[in-house]
């Protein structure tokens, strides 16, 4: 009786002292790190929207952790629910960064804008790409319609947002685009 007294009283300290630590945050997981609890740090957001054809659907948001939420929709790997993973140290500071060099702020809040003037020239049936920063030190947000071409300024937001794109590094999430239309699928 005293040898099962014994085993019983390790065995549960055994697995108290073996609990998750406070704050643990895993590399990638699903459903932890993804929920309402970012709204209280300084985030960015990056949203693509649909288009006709086969446009990956997503929002990313990363917050002052360097914590990132992929929330996929369509036309990408990743599209059964929130994913998380830690990005390297410093990462969210690199994207404020990035939009600071870019001047970020001083873009509209949409191209086009609500009457048209901001976008000389239109094409059809393209995504939109979303980039908001809600912090401290940046508070602005921007939609960019793809196909609203011409504009003072476009090629300097074209290559802010590819920079954002190698700061994410969401290949791993989105998938291959070759499996999107039609092409060779992606072997491993």
């Amino acid at each position: 009786m005293k040898r099962l007294m014994t085993t019983t009283l390790l065995s549960a300290l055994f697995l108290v002292a073996c609990g998750t630590p406070t704050g643990y945050d895993p590399y990638v997981t699903r459903g932890v790190n993804t929920g309402d609890k970012t709204e209280e740090y300084d985030q960015f957001t990056l949203q693509r929207t649909a288009c006709f054809g086969f446009c990956p659907v997503y929002e990313v948001l990363v917050d002052e952790r360097d914590v990132l939420v992929f929330k996929g929709e369509r036309f990408v790997r990743e599209d059964e629910g929130a994913v998380s993973k830690r990005l390297p140290d410093g990462s969210f500071r690199k994207l404020i960064r990035i939009a600071k060099d870019h001047d970020f702020s001083s873009y509209d809040a949409a191209y086009p804008d609500e009457d048209g003037s901001n976008c000389p020239s239109r094409a059809t049936d393209m995504p939109s790409v979303i980039v908001s920063f809600d912090a401290a030190r940046l508070s602005h947000s921007v939609s960019l319609y793809q196909g609203c071409m011409g504009f003072e300024g476009r090629e300097d937001l074209d290559a802010m947002i590819l920079e954002i794109d190698k700061v994410l590094d969401l290949d791993s999430f989105i998938g291959p685009r070759e499996a999107f239309y039609g092409g060779e699928e992606e072997t491993q």
